[in-house]
């Protein structure tokens, strides 16, 4: 039986674009299929709602479009964020990385996928919150809720009709889960 040679975020970096949509996950290329057109269409959608606050705010940046982060090292994984939120205190404005990010975000935001279960989202949050980031959005198109997972408290949902805010990670941010599900 083989050896598989595990590569490193940097090695991962200088490949990745030749390879398509793919992460890296415990030193080792994993091919990702697209998530289809409603989990495009949403992220999008999240994308401008926090985008909004966040120019308004002028508190930090939003990333998105697979925004590469580094949660593991030795061996190195990098996942692909939807959409993610880091403050200029974390990330000041002049640190912004030129490749993939090691800071932590205060938000990530993964959109479920055609074909992608809660085992796999599940596992991928959990590495988001042990690396540091504060909150994970899971946004579920299908029930059309998002569960929220923190590192100090037990996930909550909330489904259309329903009002999200946290003020701790994102000051005066307020918008009703049916806008990330608008058309």
């Amino acid at each position: 039986m083989g050896t598989r040679t595990l590569i490193t975020s940097q090695e991962f970096e200088t490949i990745c674009n030749q390879l398509g949509p793919c992460e890296l996950v415990r030193g080792e290329v994993v091919a990702l299929s697209p998530g289809g057109f409603k989990h495009g269409r949403i992220t999008v959608q999240v994308t401008m709602v926090i985008g909004r606050w966040a120019q308004q705010t002028r508190l930090g940046r939003v990333i998105a479009g697979d925004a590469s982060v580094i949660v593991e090292s030795d061996p190195d994984t990098v996942r692909g964020a939807d959409v993610a939120y880091i403050s200029y205190q974390r990330l000041p404005r002049e640190a912004e990385p030129s490749g993939f990010c090691a800071t932590p975000p205060e938000l990530v935001v993964e959109v479920m996928g055609k074909g992608q279960g809660w085992r796999e989202i599940v596992q991928k949050a959990g590495e988001y919150l042990r690396m540091g980031v504060d909150r994970v959005w899971v946004i579920d198109p299908q029930s059309q809720s998002i569960h929220i997972l923190r590192p100090d408290a037990g996930p909550t949902a909330l489904s259309k009709g329903q009002t999200l805010t946290d003020e701790s990670i994102l000051p005066g941010f307020s918008c009703l889960i049916d806008e990330f599900f608008a058309d």
